[in-house]
């Protein structure tokens, strides 16, 4: 038998997304595992798609996307993210998932390093193996509010690094880098003529602090990856950005074609309908999930165990080994931890190890969901954590 990819060959699934195939469709779990929001997609918006259907041929389009498509997405960037790109450095893509896929491709030669954070989104794993590329990981601190050591993170800087990941604000902690700490990491990424790939598909869910893209600093090495998924509740609709430099942008333009032809033109104009149409509704949106924020985070500080307050996005990261009254130093498994909480109380979470190596002992909730499953999810969090070494001593 001839050999597959070496680098996908028995390479299992991220155990988030184990977790997830276990409670998909499931009516009787709380559903903290994804960071899906539980508002539909506002009305303008599927009426953008529904007028397409009813009035356009639904064919072949350009791979990068509708031009409109593309102009909307310039002008959009241009407010959120405070820099202004031509269209012709625009790539409609599959999502933000296949904007960091292509732009991946489009940046990286096997063999090549790329810094990510840790903890991390569960994606960027696969993505780097499936180029050939070999990931790195880099701390983000707890006791830093989940900031980089940028001392590590030079140290981890070898000849053959390529690409630096930047998310802010992050999956999952909900941190939102400092403007220093951005200006820092684009003056590393200069010193170390590195490529920015700048994931910001969480950049209209701010809080608190200030949302800095680093392609304000140095257009020229920056990629930048946004999506309609989150801020207008479109994850399925599956539309998403690069914008990079004209040539690069060539480049992913090149790598989502192959991969997918071109995005549907119902949801095309969709996204054209979400981000050039009123924006109330992101408004709305983000201040149900400040308030949640609020909500979850004043669950745990009832009880001694909120740590940090997440500064953007809608994920909290909870200390269950702490909650469970364990030192810490002390072993703790996270994915027994979530399976256990689905197995017996019906909750589901992130355990911490889906994210990287520095958080086996947290787990993720996502703060997109109904204040009354959130407060019960979070409250039965902390209640199967008081017992858990009980619990499993007896097993």
């Amino acid at each position: 038998m001839p050999r597959m990819n070496p680098r996908l060959e028995g390479r299992e699934l991220n155990v988030m997304f184990r977790i997830g195939a276990l409670v998909h469709g499931r009516t009787d779990v709380i559903h903290l595992e994804f960071g899906e929001p539980d508002f539909a997609t506002p009305p303008h918006i599927v009426a953008a798609a529904q007028a397409s259907l009813a009035n356009e041929r639904q064919g072949y389009g350009p791979g990068p996307g509708l031009p409109s498509l593309r102009a909307a997405i310039a002008s959009r960037v241009a407010r959120v993210n405070q820099f202004a790109p031509q269209p012709e450095q625009v790539v409609a893509t599959m999502g933000g998932t296949g904007g960091l896929m292509c732009s991946l491709i489009a940046l990286c030669s096997p063999g090549d390093e790329v810094l990510t954070p840790d903890p991390a989104w569960p994606g960027y794993d696969a993505m780097i193996a499936a180029t050939g590329a070999i990931q790195v990981r880099y701390p983000l601190v707890a006791a830093q509010e989940w900031q980089p050591d940028l001392d590590t993170l030079a140290a981890l800087c070898t000849a053959r690094t390529k690409a630096l990941v930047i998310n802010s604000p992050a999956n999952p902690t909900g941190a939102v880098f400092t403007r220093a700490m951005v200006e820092r990491l684009v003056e590393f990424a200069q010193r170390h003529d590195l490529w920015i790939l700048s994931d910001e598909c969480y950049d209209e869910l701010l809080y608190t602090g200030e949302h800095l893209s680093p392609a304000t600093l140095d257009p020229q090495r920056v990629v930048t990856i946004g999506t309609c998924s989150k801020a207008y509740a479109m994850t399925g609709w599956r539309v998403g950005w690069a914008v990079a430099p004209e040539q690069v942008a060539a480049a992913i333009g090149l790598a989502t074609t192959s991969a997918i032809n071109n995005l549907p033109t119902f949801a095309q104009r969709a996204a054209e309908a979400a981000l050039a149409g009123p924006q109330d509704c992101v408004a709305e949106m983000r201040g149900a999930y400040e308030r949640r924020r609020d909500l979850a985070t004043g669950l745990l500080e009832a009880r001694g165990l909120r740590e940090y307050t997440p500064s953007g996005a809608f994920y909290l990261l909870i200390n269950v080994a702490r909650a469970a009254g364990l030192p810490d130093d002390a072993p703790f498994d996270s994915l027994a931890f979530a399976e256990a909480l689905l197995r017996e109380q019906g909750v589901a979470v992130g355990p911490g190890v889906a994210f990287g190596e520095r958080i086996p002992r947290y787990v993720r909730a996502s703060l997109a969901r109904g204040d009354d499953e959130l407060r019960a999810g979070i409250a039965g969090v902390m209640e199967y954590a008081r017992t858990y070494t009980e619990r499993a001593l007896t097993r």
